[in-house]
């Protein structure tokens, strides 16, 4: 893990009212330090890294079509990329 994408990571949880959802109240936002959500968990390889924000929401766009779910993305606290994933609620 890299101090800067740590602090990136949570900056993208703001504002402070978003962050208390997902960290106290839904407990979602907590997955973002746990190997898998880096690493496949099926596999434990590495998930597809987008360089941009951008390029990783039209990415999980396509695959909400594709697959019917909802799709998140989030700034990856052990690379320097961006992945896509859903919690368990699928929300």
């Amino acid at each position: 893990m890299k101090i800067r994408n740590i602090y990136l990571a949570l900056k993208e949880q703001g504002p402070l009212s978003r962050a208390w959802h997902n960290f106290i109240v839904t407990g979602n936002a907590w997955g973002m330090f746990h190997k898998n959500s880096h690493e496949r968990f099926d596999t434990g390889k590495p998930k597809v890294m987008y360089n941009r924000k951008t390029s990783a929401e039209k990415a999980a766009t396509s695959m909400k079509k594709k697959y019917d779910k909802h799709f998140s993305v989030y700034k990856c606290v052990y690379c320097d990329g961006y992945h896509i994933g859903k919690n368990r609620d699928n929300k």
